[in-house]
C-alpha cells in the first residue's frame, strides 16, 4: 500500500508502502513523440478548457470542420450537439438551422433585416461570427474570434466595410450541411444499433452449443452505478492512502462494499497528470523504489464534485495526444465518441464492432477506465455500455465555471442515500453532512475516504465517532492549513452543499449555516489583507533627492511606497532599472551643478580674469 502524506489522519492507516508501478503497464500508452507542444499557444489554450464543450470552442474551425466531416454516425451526431450546445447562442442556433432547410447560403442583409429586428443588428454579427469560428459557416465574412477575444463587430463593420458586408452571402460549410442534414432525417436517437433482446435471446438459444467465451446481458442502471462508483472510489482512496482494512467490505456483505485496487496504468496516469508524486522524504539509495504521496493539485482534485473530476481525466487524456504525430486524428476520433455517448441512453449495450477502426476501440478501452464504460461480453461480442457518468459529461453543456444549482439535487439521488442511511449494514459509498451554527459537522459515513475528505478543512484534534456518524469542527487553523494545501474557500462550500443530508433539503433548512459561510469567506480573505511584492530599496542622500526621485517614481507607476523621515523609496523591482538610470543621472547634474557654484571662475564665465588683467596693465 502506498503511504501518503495528509495534513493529519484521524484513523490509523497502514505504514505499508506501495512502490511505482512498471511503466509497461501504464494507460494512455508511451506514444510516439514529436515535438514539444508546451510552447504552442493553442495547446496551451485547450489545455485549460474547463469542460467538454468549452474545449471544443478552443478549437481551430478547420479541426471542427473535419469532426463534422466524420463519418455517420459521429459527424452528425456531433454537428448536433455543438448547435444544441453552450457553443452557440440561441439567435446562432436559429440562423444555423434556417440555412439548413435553406439551402445553405442566404444574403447577410436578407439574415440582418428580414430574419432578425433592425434593432438586433448588433446580436446578428456576433452570432454569424460565433458560428464562423465554430466552422459551421464559411470564413468569408471575417467575424470570426477565437476564445478570449472581445471583438466588437458593430463598431468594426462601419461605412463601407458594412456596406460590404451586407453585400454578402453566409454560406454553410459543406462538412457541416451534409452532417446536419444527415441527422435532421434520421429516425434513431441513438447513434448506433443498439443490442436488442431478441439478439440475446437468439444467442442463448445456440450458445449453449458453442464453445464460446461466457456472455451476459447487458448491466442493469445499478450495476452501472455501482461500477463507476467503484471505479472512483479505487482511485480516491489510492489517493488518501486509506489501509487494506478500509477497502475491505463491511461484514454481512459479502464484499460487495469491497473497493479494489486502481490498476498499475491508472496509478501511472495519476502520477503523469500531477495528483500523485515521489515522496520528497524519502531518502533510499534507489529512487525508483520511492513511495508515490498525494500532491496539494490532488487534495483540490479530492473536493471537486464528480463531473468535474472526469472531465479532469478526460482532459488530461486529450492532452497527453499533443505529443503524438497523430495528435489531430486522435482527439477526432476521442472527441467524436464521446459526444456520441452523450445521445446514448443508460444502460444500453452497443458491439464494438460499430466504432469502426482500431484506433476507436482503443479510445473505448481507455474510457472504460475512467469509469465511462462499461465493458464486457454480450451475445457472444465484446459490447460497451454507457455509465451515467458519461452520458451527464456531455448532456451537462454548462462550463464548470459557471454557477450551478447543487441545491438541486436529483430525487433519485436523495431516495439512494436515504435508502443508504437506513440500511441495516450501512455502505461505505454514502455522505450525508450536517454543519452546525457551532461549526460542528456531523457527518453521516463509514468511509475512511469521506473522513480523510472532511480531515483537509476541519479539525481533526476534535474528532469524534459513533458507529454510523463522525463529528468534525471548523476551525480557522484547519481552514487555512485547507488553503496552504490548494483548496478554495468555494470547494469547501460546495462540498458541504452537494453533501448536505437529505432532511435538511426538505422545509427552510438552511444546508450550511450564514454564520459558517460567511466566517469560511472571512478567513479566505484574511489571506489577501497583505500582497507581498518584490521591491528594490533606494537610499537617497537627502531630502531633495527623495523628492526628485519619487516624484519620477510616481510619475512611472513604480513607487510602492516611501518613508520620508529615513528618506527610503520602496520601488517596484520590474522597474528598479528605469529609476536606477534616473537616479544616475540626476546626481550627475546635482554635482554639476554644486561644482559650478563652488568655482567662481566658472560662475563670472571669465569676466573676471579681464578685470584683473585690465587692472593690473
Amino acid at each position: 500500500m502506498v503511504g501518503t502524506k495528509r495534513k493529519a489522519d484521524p484513523l490509523p492507516t497502514s505504514t505499508k508502502k506501495r512502490g511505482k508501478p512498471d511503466a509497461k503497464t501504464a494507460a494512455v500508452a508511451a506514444t510516439p513523440r514529436s515535438t514539444d507542444a508546451s510552447s504552442d499557444p493553442q495547446e496551451v489554450l485547450l489545455s485549460t478548457s474547463t469542460s467538454l464543450f468549452e474545449y471544443l470552442e478552443r478549437l481551430p474551425p478547420r479541426t471542427l470542420r473535419s469532426i463534422y466531416a466524420l463519418p455517420a454516425p459521429r459527424g452528425p451526431t456531433v454537428a448536433a450537439a455543438v448547435i444544441r450546445s453552450s457553443c452557440v447562442t440561441d439567435m446562432a442556433r436559429q440562423v444555423a438551422l434556417r440555412l439548413v432547410s435553406c439551402g445553405g447560403t442566404f444574403k447577410v442583409e436578407k439574415i440582418v433585416e428580414g430574419w432578425i429586428h433592425r434593432h438586433g443588428r448588433r446580436d446578428a454579427l456576433l452570432a454569424l461570427g460565433r458560428l464562423e469560428s465554430m466552422g459551421i459557416l464559411e470564413p468569408t465574412l471575417g467575424l470570426a474570434s477565437r476564445p478570449g477575444e472581445d471583438v466588437d463587430e458593430e463598431e468594426e463593420a462601419g461605412g463601407d466595410k458594412r456596406a460590404k458586408l451586407m453585400g454578402k452571402d453566409a454560406c454553410l460549410t459543406p462538412e457541416f450541411m451534409d452532417s446536419m442534414k444527415l441527422y435532421l432525417s434520421t429516425s434513431s436517437s441513438s447513434p448506433w444499433p443498439i443490442i436488442s433482446r431478441d439478439e440475446i435471446i437468439a444467442f442463448k438459444k445456440i450458445g449453449a452449443e458453442s464453445k464460446e467465451k461466457p456472455s451476459r446481458d447487458p448491466p442493469t442502471r445499478k450495476e452501472l452505478d455501482a461500477y463507476t462508483q467503484s471505479s472512483w472510489d479505487s482511485v480516491l482512496h489510492f489517493l488518501v492512502g486509506s489501509d487494506d482494512n478500509d477497502r475491505k467490505g463491511t461484514k454481512g456483505d459479502n464484499g460487495h462494499n469491497a473497493i479494489e485496487e486502481p490498476s498499475e496504468a491508472m496509478v501511472q496516469f495519476l502520477t503523469r497528470i500531477g495528483l500523485m508524486q515521489e515522496d520528497p522524504d524519502y531518502t533510499g539509495q534507489r529512487k525508483d523504489l520511492a513511495p508515490l504521496v498525494i500532491t496539494s493539485k490532488g487534495y483540490e482534485f479530492m473536493l471537486r464534485d464528480s463531473n468535474a473530476q472526469v472531465w479532469m481525466f478526460v482532459l488530461q487524456y486529450l492532452n497527453a495526444m499533443a505529443h503524438h504525430e497523430m495528435k489531430d486524428a486522435l482527439r477526432m476520433e476521442a472527441l467524436s465518441i464521446l459526444i456520441c455517448l452523450g445521445s446514448c441512453r443508460v444502460g444500453e449495450g452497443y458491439h464494438t464492432s460499430v466504432l469502426g477502426n482500431k484506433s476507436a476501440r482503443q479510445v473505448m478501452k481507455d474510457f472504460g477506465r475512467f469509469g465511462l464504460l462499461f465493458v464486457c461480453r454480450i451475445a457472444g461480442k465484446i459490447a460497451f455500455c454507457p455509465t451515467k457518468v458519461a452520458v451527464n459529461l456531455v448532456a451537462s453543456n454548462e462550463k464548470a465555471g459557471r454557477q450551478t444549482d447543487v441545491l438541486g439535487q436529483s430525487v433519485t439521488a436523495t431516495r439512494s442515500l436515504e435508502e443508504a442511511l437506513a440500511a441495516p449494514v450501512p455502505s461505505r459509498t454514502h455522505l450525508a453532512v450536517v454543519v452546525q451554527t457551532n461549526f460542528q459537522v456531523v457527518a453521516y459515513t463509514r468511509s475512511k475516504l469521506h473522513i480523510s475528505s472532511l480531515g483537509l478543512f476541519c479539525d481533526v484534534q476534535s474528532y469524534r465517532r459513533l458507529p454510523n456518524v463522525i463529528m468534525f469542527h471548523i476551525t480557522r487553523d484547519s481552514i487555512r492549513s485547507a488553503f496552504r494545501l490548494g483548496v478554495t474557500a468555494d470547494q469547501i462550500l460546495r462540498f458541504l452543499l452537494v453533501h448536505a443530508h437529505p432532511m435538511l433539503r426538505s422545509g427552510d433548512h438552511q444546508l450550511v449555516p450564514d454564520n459558517v459561510r460567511d466566517q469560511i469567506l472571512l478567513w479566505d480573505k484574511e489571506r489577501r489583507r497583505v500582497i507581498m511584492d518584490e521591491v528594490w530599496v533606494h537610499q537617497c542622500r537627502d531630502a531633495a533627492e527623495f523628492a526628485a526621485v519619487g516624484q519620477y517614481a510616481s510619475d512611472s507607476d513604480a513607487l510602492a511606497w516611501g518613508a520620508a523621515h529615513t528618506n527610503k523609496l520602496y520601488i517596484h523591482w520590474s522597474k528598479h532599472t528605469l529609476v536606477q538610470k534616473y537616479v544616475r543621472k540626476w546626481r550627475t547634474k546635482q554635482a554639476q551643478k554644486l561644482e559650478f557654484e563652488q568655482h567662481p571662475m566658472l560662475r563670472s564665465g571669465g569676466h573676471r580674469q579681464d578685470v584683473c588683467n585690465l587692472s593690473h596693465h
